[in-house]
């Protein structure tokens, strides 16, 4: 059963997971923008978010604040508010360099934890 998560409810890991593609980047950041139906639930939004990365991360390294925007910036995580929009940017890791490696794919190193993925779900299907 799928369950939708609303942009209310949805977590900084909801975010980061839900969506990303991986040509999806601006200024070597990856992101993924978050509409609320009003600022004051944008701001939550943002100040939720700012908690559970800073819970991560330890404090930004930079944070701003005027009347009609917000930012929480770390080296690799940015999280942006404006009007009743939440923006996330997270650096992109740029595992292509050892994704593509075929050296790291010899002998199947997944095939273990497939296997155990897949026995788990045909037993409890």
């Amino acid at each position: 059963m799928v369950v939708r998560q609303t942009p209310e409810r949805a977590s900084l890991l909801d975010i980061l997971i839900d969506g990303f593609e991986k040509n999806e980047t601006l200024g070597q950041f990856h992101w993924r923008e978050l509409p609320l139906a009003n600022a004051v639930l944008a701001v939550e939004k943002f100040e939720s978010l700012v908690a559970e990365a800073r819970r991560w991360k330890g404090d930004p390294v930079r944070l701003d604040a005027a009347a009609d925007r917000r930012r929480a910036a770390w080296t690799d995580l940015d999280i942006r508010q404006a009007g009743r929009g939440v923006c996330v940017l997270v650096k992109a890791p740029r595992f292509d360099d050892w994704w593509h490696d075929s050296a790291i794919w010899t002998d199947d190193p997944m095939g273990p934890v497939r296997d155990w993925v897949h026995r788990e779900h045909t037993s409890t299907s």
